[in-house]
């Protein structure tokens, strides 16, 4: 059969408390005649080291073979994990011109998420920008809204704005360092809806509420740029080393965990949560916490009309010991209700039907009984009820834009007052 090289890069892993990255492996794509397929293989000298591990434990366990994938484009799901978002995406469209999936991996500047960089030789180590200070936000939302507006930037500021390719769905943002850790700075958009409260701020008030709901999140707060809020999100995937550099976090979806049975997924008519369930055991030494919570965290979906719950909108980062556990949670937001509403993954008998009937449908399967299922879920809206007002009219959101946002909940309906 034969085949055309579409695209070749050596992958670079950041191991655990180390701030440079070292080669561990090489990644090609071919096209075929039956469709492109990628492959993978571990170099020989990563192999041997003592601290080497698997980037995927369970699509590319840590042995000296050459991995295939024909699905997602010849792409392994964990290497896409590294490429930037659909915000990141528009930043290197504009200052590069459009890109294959190669291009916006080589292009994202080093703030990626996770512990992967790419390059085109095993001898030059992937570009890595030093983040700007917190007080580059004021210059940072100019740019953000000269490139909303189609207006031009100056080469000057190309490697301030390429800070923001890293993972984080389509709205503006960046990366800031600020009192020794890294931010993911999330703006405002052009796109916002004068009628919902600001979405940072809207974002802000789910993390806290998902807090008292037993739900982990990221540090983050509110800060005013001008007439602007914006919202500084904790990096999970980051760790600082005490002398100004960081190590990173090797990092996966849930798209990655769900791909790595490629036998399962691709028969799937989605992805769903009892799946993810399942390869949660494959993927964690002891996974039975993480699915508790996980389970939590469709039930606050649910409850608050967070229909944004895509495979990619759910983590895990690595222990440190060819495992990996549920990072916290990012990315919340809410919808107002309708008559037919959905999530985007599916969690019981009835799919993705964001019912209360259908999430108590099938607990067993993320480790709860259906009465403590009920109780919690229950526990969940008197605490989302009683403090979502609170945390949006803290974060400065008008009374009224408040107001609509909580009587719009699914769990208002589901739990009249």
């Amino acid at each position: 059969m034969t085949s055309e090289l579409a695209a070749q890069a050596f992958v670079w892993v950041h191991l655990p408390g180390q701030a440079e990255p070292v080669v561990c492996g090489r990644f090609t794509q071919r096209r075929t005649a039956g469709g492109a397929v990628g492959e993978f293989v571990y170099g020989r000298s990563y192999l041997a080291r003592s601290q080497a591990l698997a980037i995927d434990p369970v699509a590319l366990p840590l042995q000296a073979q050459v991995f295939t994938a024909s699905h997602l484009s010849g792409w392994f799901a964990v290497l896409l994990d590294a490429g930037p978002d659909a915000w990141g995406r528009r930043l290197i469209d504009r200052l590069h011109g459009p890109q294959d999936p190669l291009g916006y991996l080589l292009h994202a500047r080093g703030q990626s998420v996770g512990a992967l960089g790419f390059s085109i030789a095993a001898d030059r180590p992937p570009e890595a920008a030093q983040p700007p200070a917190i007080a580059s936000l004021e210059r940072l939302l100019e740019l953000h809204r000269a490139i909303e507006a189609g207006e031009p930037v100056a080469p000057e500021d190309h490697d301030l704005l390429l800070q923001g390719t890293s993972a984080g769905g389509a709205r503006p943002k960046t990366t800031v360092g600020h009192e020794g850790a890294l931010w993911l700075a999330k703006f405002p958009s052009a796109a916002d809806r004068p009628d919902r409260p600001p979405v940072p701020v809207l974002e802000a008030a789910l993390l806290s509420v998902a807090a008292s709901c037993g739900i982990r999140v990221p540090r983050h707060r509110v800060v005013r740029v001008g007439d602007a809020p914006v919202l500084l999100v904790e990096r999970f995937d980051r760790q600082p080393l005490g002398d100004g550099r960081y190590s990173r976090v090797a990092y996966a979806s849930a798209r990655t965990l769900l791909w790595s049975r490629p036998e399962v997924q691709q028969y799937s008519f989605m992805g769903s949560y009892s799946n993810l369930a399942h390869r949660m055991r494959e993927w964690e030494r002891a996974p039975q916490e993480d699915i508790r919570e996980l389970y939590r965290r469709i039930a606050f979906n649910c409850l608050v009309g967070n229909t944004d719950d895509h495979d990619l909108n759910t983590g895990f980062l690595s222990t440190g010991d060819g495992f990996f556990a549920l990072s916290p949670a990012f990315d919340l937001t809410c919808r107002p209700r309708t008559p037919r509403m959905f999530l985007a993954l599916g969690f019981g008998r009835d799919g993705a039907a964001v019912t209360l009937e259908n999430l108590l449908s099938e607990p067993q399967a993320y480790g709860y009984e259906v009465a403590e299922a009920a109780g919690m879920v229950r526990e969940q809206w008197d605490t989302i009820h009683s403090a979502v007002m609170e945390q949006l009219l803290r974060h400065g959101c008008p009374e009224r834009l408040a107001a609509q946002v909580c009587a719009a909940m699914p769990g208002a309906a589901w739990f009249p007052a």
